[in-house]
């Protein structure tokens, strides 16, 4: 086999984003929230408690538990409630206002703020409502939440199919809205998933713990050097280099993907179907592809990378530029 032109990056960490506690409307305390962190084998939890930074305050963003670190950000949200921000990197937030006058005091401060569930829809179900982003593609946001847990599994629930959704989650939570890959098209920067973790209960039974979805929707980071430093994860999700996986198909940890002088390469941990988008234009190559480093030919950034196992997305890139030689 003829060597791979492209060296990757060694290091990666892998970890849960948009983790709420009892800061804010999630059921868990911090230090039982990690526990479940440790115990699905993950390199790093982000929390996102509304509106505050108490866990910051306590001592939690940086400490490592057993090898795993905290990161401490928040979820802000507009006056509407709507149209919520992940923000990470700061240590003050304007915790209420138009979200766009938030948006700028996290940039002010060199922080980093992600559109949380942009498309997300209502389920029919009372009391539950929906979220989506509201101020377009052109806000000087960092990138996008395109894959939402809850989100992806409220879509088009109801009183009538709940229970079975319940009990059978994962039937709902396939691949990333196709609307949410979309406007991350039209935004740019880092492509995220997220849990969306708050523990929920539902009739008096608690449902989607943090183990639980801590075994399914995951963002990892990529790195030149070994993960030891909190500002290590902002500073890969400020430039893209980060991917999402949904662990239950399996460890994706070793994936990578890169632009080498006009060619798309990726690295693959195990095979599956690999399905490219360019902006504009639907799943246009599609192939199978067993382990290893291939090349895909040319492509024009940005792209948009899924590999699936058995219809179901395993792995979601988004490339917004190619390579630094």
């Amino acid at each position: 086999m003829k060597e791979s032109p492209v060296v990757f990056e060694q290091y990666s960490a892998t970890g849960v984003l948009h983790v709420h506690s009892t800061r804010s409307d999630g059921y868990g305390e911090p230090e039982d929230i990690i526990q479940f962190g440790i115990q699905a084998g993950l390199d790093y939890i982000a929390f996102n408690d509304h509106r505050n930074l108490k866990l910051m305050d306590e001592g939690w963003h940086g400490k490592i538990t057993h090898g795993l670190m905290s990161i401490v950000g928040t979820e802000l949200q507009h006056t509407d409630l709507k149209s919520h921000l992940l923000v990470y990197g700061v240590e003050t937030i304007k915790p209420v206002g138009h979200i766009l006058d938030q948006l700028d005091h996290i940039l002010s401060m060199n922080g980093i703020a992600i559109i949380a569930h942009p498309v997300e829809t209502r389920p029919y179900i009372p009391t539950y409502g929906e979220f989506p982003w509201g101020f377009g593609t052109t806000a000087p946001v960092s990138g996008i939440e395109v894959w939402n847990w809850m989100s992806s599994w409220k879509r088009r629930v109801n009183v009538i199919n709940g229970l079975v959704r319940i009990n059978f989650p994962d039937r709902l939570v396939k691949n990333p809205p196709k609307d949410a890959v979309d406007m991350w098209f039209e935004t740019g920067g880092c492509l995220v998933g997220g849990a969306d973790a708050h523990a929920h209960k539902i009739f008096g039974k608690e449902v989607f713990g943090y183990k639980m979805l801590f075994d399914r929707v995951r963002t990892h980071i990529v790195l030149s050097r070994p993960f030891k430093d909190p500002s290590q994860f902002t500073e890969a999700l400020r430039t893209g280099n980060c991917f999402i996986s949904n662990a239950i198909h399996g460890d994706a940890s070793e994936y990578r993907s890169q632009i080498h002088q006009g060619s798309l390469y990726l690295k693959l941990p195990a095979s599956g179907r690999v399905l490219l988008r360019e902006k504009g234009k639907p799943f246009h190559r599609v192939v199978n592809l067993e382990k290893g480093i291939h090349n895909l030919g040319s492509m024009k950034c940005p792209v948009y990378i899924e590999i699936r196992k058995n219809g179901r997305t395993w792995i979601a890139d988004g490339i917004t530029h190619g390579s630094v030689e």
